[in-house]
């Protein structure tokens, strides 16, 4: 499909609630908020019915387009069945994908869609399944250069490991940026109010006929004041 698609993978408190709104200001997009990591459960289920297939085609590979009723003659050569199955690849990865299309293509015309998600905490690695299944996908790997300021925002002032953990979850998501350029960009809460970043985040999106510095500058000025 020629949807672009866009993902931000982001800490909480980070300014990615903020983004998802200036990604918003282009034209026919639909960037969702948070789904709670349920999309996270589902490439999960992805990568293990991946796993499944392939053990199948290792293991049972004579068998797999037989009846159900021909299983057992896998016990008449030996082999037990306890992986088998007899679900195609190919049809189960296309219902994936339409799970996510339904889920975030608003509309016929709503040709830029994807989310933000807050919960990734040694899940990045599931992005590569994301891709997969929508080879066109970028990703914006959001954090905040003021972690301290971050682990006494909201929530985060409640945990006295706050400060320590954001840290940890940072060094992760810049890690996986500089071994992943060519699909990610990394951006934080304070580059947000730098106009030639900003240019170069829409460029990256290939959405930079569409950057509209008016319309940032409004968002991040209602964003500060609450």
């Amino acid at each position: 499909m020629d949807d672009k698609i866009i993902l931000v993978c982001a800490i909480g408190r980070s300014g990615s609630t903020t983004l998802e709104l200036i990604l918003n200001t282009i034209p026919n997009s639909n960037i969702c908020g948070e789904n709670n990591g349920a999309i996270n459960h589902l490439l999960e289920f992805y990568r293990e019915l991946k796993f499944t297939y392939y053990k199948i085609q290792h293991e049972y590979r004579e068998f797999v387009q037989e009846e159900r009723k021909q299983i057992l003659k896998l016990f008449s050569k030996g082999i037990k069945p306890a992986w088998f199955n007899t679900f195609d690849f190919d049809d189960m990865k296309k219902c994936i994908q339409n799970v996510i299309i339904t889920m975030f293509k608003k509309k016929e015309s709503t040709n830029i869609w994807g989310f933000k998600e807050i919960r990734y905490n040694g899940k990045l690695e599931l992005l590569k399944e994301f891709l997969e299944l929508f080879p066109q996908t970028k990703v914006i790997l959001n954090i905040r250069g003021d972690i301290y300021k971050q682990s006494k925002s909201s929530w985060f002032k409640d945990d006295p490991n706050s400060l320590q953990n954001i840290k940890k979850q940072s060094q992760e998501i810049v890690e996986y940026y500089n071994n992943n350029r060519e699909f990610c960009f990394l951006n934080t809460l304070e580059r947000m109010y730098n106009k030639k970043h900003m240019e170069n985040l829409f460029k990256f999106i290939g959405c930079h006929e569409f950057y509209n510095e008016e319309k940032i500058k409004k968002i991040l000025l209602h964003t500060r004041e609450h």
